[in-house]
C-alpha cells in the first residue's frame, strides 16, 4: 500500500488549495458582472402618486372604479380632484393646484395650459348629454312618459319653461357641460321647430344663478329631490342609476359624426371669450414640471390600456378612436405606443 511522504502530502495540499481558490473566485466575479448587467438593464421602479385633476363628471368612474384597478396593477397611489374643466385649468395655470395629470371634457381647457404646462393631449371617449330627472319631482310622470317615448320630446322643453320647474345646470363659464347644455337648447329649438325664444325662456339668462350648480354636487342635489331635472352626461346617469331622457345625437354633443352640427353653435362667455360647439370627448395629458411625473404617465398609460378602456366602457362612456391634440413628438413614448396600437 502506497503511503505519501510528508513532502508529497504538503505539495498535494498546496495544489488542492490553489484549485479550490480558483473554483471560488471565478463564479464570484461572474455573478458580480451579471448583477451589474441586470442593474443596468432594469430601470428603477416608478414610485409616487398619480395626482389627477379631472372634470367633475369623471369623479365616480375615477375614484370608485379606475383608481382601485390602477393601484392593484401598478402599486402606485392615486389622488383625485374634480371640478369644471375650465375652472380646473385655471387652478393649474395659477399654480393653486399642481397635479401631474389633467383629464378634461374637450380639448379647449387643455389648450389654455399650452405651452407652459402641456403641449399635447389624447382624446379617447365621448360623453353624450342627457336630461336626468328626479322620481320625487311633481313632474315625474310627464318626464317618465317622455323618457319612454310615449310623449314627444318637444314636451320636455315645454315643461322646463314652467315657473315652478326647478332645473339645474353647470356654469358655462367654467364647465364644458354648462356650455353644451345651453347650445343643446338652441339646437333643440331649431331641430324640433320650437317657438322662437324657447331656449332663452328656459334659461332665464345664460348665467342665471338659480339654475347653476357645481358639477361635483349637482346630481347629488337632484337625487335629494331639490331639483326636478338637470343636465348630466350619460355615464354619470348610468353610474348613479338615475332616471334620464335620451337626446338625439344631433343635439347631445356625444357623436363625433355630428361634429359639424355642434360646431354651428357659439357662446359668448364672461370676459368676452367665444366657445364653439364640439363633441364632448374626454382628453387627458400630463403636466410639465409636476411632482411624480412618471406616476402620472403610468396613470395615463393605464387609462389608455385595454384594462382602463374596459372600465370606462363598462361605466357608460363611448370609446372613440384615440386622437392626439397638439405636439405629437411631445407625447411620452409608452403613451404614444398605446395610441398607435388602438
Amino acid at each position: 500500500m502506497f503511503k505519501p511522504t510528508k513532502t508529497l502530502a504538503l505539495t498535494m495540499a498546496l495544489a488542492t488549495g490553489v484549485l479550490l481558490a480558483g473554483c471560488g473566485t471565478t463564479p464570484t466575479a461572474t455573478t458580480s458582472a451579471n448583477a451589474s448587467a441586470t442593474s443596468a438593464a432594469t430601470p428603477p421602479a416608478v414610485t409616487g402618486t398619480a395626482n389627477v385633476a379631472y372634470a367633475g363628471s369623471l369623479q365616480l368612474v375615477n375614484d370608485q372604479y379606475l383608481s382601485p384597478a390602477f393601484k392593484q396593477a401598478t402599486g402606485l397611489a392615486f389622488q383625485g380632484r374634480g371640478g369644471g374643466s375650465f375652472g380646473v385649468a385655471h387652478l393649474i395655470a395659477t399654480k393653486e393646484i399642481q397635479p401631474n395629470v389633467f383629464e378634461s371634457i374637450g380639448s379647449a381647457p387643455i389648450k389654455e395650459l399650452s405651452p407652459q404646462f402641456t403641449d399635447w393631449a389624447v382624446g379617447f371617449a365621448s360623453s353624450p348629454l342627457v336630461i336626468a330627472y328626479s322620481p320625487k319631482s311633481p313632474y315625474a310622470s310627464q318626464l317618465n312618459a317622455i323618457a319612454k317615448g310615449q310623449t314627444p320630446l318637444k314636451e320636455l322643453f315645454t315643461l322646463m319653461q314652467k315657473p315652478d320647474f326647478h332645473l339645474g345646470r353647470t356654469n358655462p363659464n367654467t364647465d364644458p357641460q354648462g356650455q353644451v347644455f345651453v347650445m343643446m337648447l338652441h339646437l333643440a329649438q331649431q331641430q324640433l321647430n320650437l317657438p322662437s325664444g324657447t331656449a332663452d325662456a328656459i334659461l332665464g339668462g345664460q348665467n342665471n344663478p338659480k339654475q347653476i350648480f357645481a358639477e361635483e354636487s349637482i346630481l347629488s342635489q337632484l337625487q335629494a329631490g331639490q331639483l326636478d331635472a338637470s343636465s348630466a352626461y350619460l355615464p354619470e346617469a348610468i353610474q348613479r342609476k338615475l332616471d334620464y331622457i335620451v337626446l338625439p345625437d344631433s343635439m347631445n354633443f356625444g357623436n363625433p359624426a355630428d361634429s359639424a352640427t355642434y360646431a354651428t353653435q357659439h357662446l359668448t362667455l364672461k370676459g368676452g371669450k367665444t366657445a364653439t360647439g364640439s363633441t364632448a370627448e374626454i382628453y387627458l395629458t400630463t403636466i410639465k414640471g409636476s411632482k411624480d411625473q412618471q406616476a402620472g404617465e403610468k396613470f395615463v398609460s393605464y387609462l389608455l390600456s385595454p384594462a382602463g378602456q374596459a372600465i370606462y366602457k363598462a361605466q357608460g362612456y363611448q370609446l372613440t378612436p384615440a386622437k392626439i391634440w397638439g405636439n405629437r413628438a411631445a407625447v411620452p413614448s409608452a403613451i404614444l405606443q398605446l395610441v398607435q396600437g388602438s
